[in-house]
């Protein structure tokens, strides 16, 4: 079996990579309820990517009271259903915590992410934070962020690779023309999903010495303060697909984009198959036991993805990069 790898709008012939079986992950945060007391409280879901100017709900198996850290980046507004759902509206770019409480004291937390919409434009974007581990970022935009690149570990068709795994049978080259997720025509990630074999699947393999090591200084920093750091990636369709995504090896960090679940891990949103650029901010928090028990060694896939049997769906990637945020 052969693998192939894109980059942009490129193919070549590339060897086989692994691919690691899927495990569920339990998202959410707060403290364990008193079965004694009241029912468990639990939040669907736990975090929220949205832009600014959309509304979301988040639904509660409790009546709980609702409150966020910061209402200029979004509101929470209670249904009319004793509190067991609740009205988010996204108002600025910037982060939020939402907490639910219940009247037994259980709480549980959604971390909401607001970003100012699709795309840079211009080609000239400064990257909000206060570090960046670049896996995918065109080259204008790595320049004009030099100063806060902790990691440069984008493809380089050397010793950095984007791997499909059997490619012909899982995904075929996508179109790749156009501006990207800043404005620019450097290109970007474009695949299609293929799926006679019945699954799809690729991820970035990192082999490179100092790529390595930078990868190994992101999860000392994750882990030490993992409410400071999010995985950011933009993606655009113009049709229905679900993707699911892993991190560092790890199929514990398993997160999907879309309708549904591909095979585990939390549905974290959605997105508009407008043809136009939307952007994710993936909180790592959530993540941060399971990236603890990742190694990270030669040959690691930072990042995994999987588009089930869904033939004709699109995967766009563009702009895919964690980061610490100020």
């Amino acid at each position: 079996m052969k693998a192939n790898k894109f980059f942009a709008v490129a193919l070549a012939a590339l060897t086989f990579v692994g691919f690691n079986a899927c495990k569920p992950n339990n998202g959410g945060g707060g403290n364990e309820p008193d079965p004694d007391q009241e029912a468990t409280l639990a939040l669907n879901p736990t975090a929220l990517t949205m832009t600014v100017g959309d509304e979301a709900t988040i639904e509660s198996t409790v009546e709980a009271t609702w409150t966020i850290t910061d209402a200029e980046v979004a509101t929470v507004t209670p249904a009319n259903d004793g509190g067991k759902s609740a009205k988010v509206t996204a108002l600025k770019a910037g982060n939020a915590i939402i907490t639910a409480t219940t009247k037994g004291g259980q709480t549980k937390t959604c971390v909401v992410s607001v970003n100012a919409g699709g795309g840079g434009g211009g080609g000239d974007k400064t990257i909000d934070a206060k570090r960046i581990w670049a896996v995918v970022l065109d080259g204008v935009t790595a320049e004009k962020n030099a100063s806060i690149m902790a990691g440069d570990i984008r493809v380089n068709d050397v010793d950095n690779h984007l791997y499909i795994w059997a490619a012909g049978e899982t995904y075929n080259a996508g179109e790749g023309t156009g501006k990207n997720y800043f404005g620019n025509t450097e290109g970007y990630v474009a695949l299609v999903c293929a799926a006679p074999a019945g699954w799809s699947g690729g991820g970035f393999c990192i082999e490179n010495a100092e790529s390595i090591a930078a990868l190994q200084t992101l999860k000392e920093a994750i882990v030490a303060n993992p409410d400071k750091f999010y995985l950011h990636l933009g993606l655009k369709a113009t049709n229905a697909g679900n993707h699911q995504f892993y991190m560092f090896g790890s199929a514990a960090t398993s997160f999907n984009i879309g309708k549904a679940a591909i095979e585990a891990g939390p549905v974290i949103g959605d997105f508009e198959r407008d043809g136009e650029w939307h952007g994710f901010d993936i909180p790592l928090a959530q993540f941060a036991s399971a990236i603890a028990n990742a190694e990270v060694v030669s040959g690691i896939n930072i990042l995994c993805f999987l588009s089930g049997n869904q033939p004709g769906a699109q995967l766009n990637m563009d702009a895919v990069y964690f980061y610490e945020k100020e």
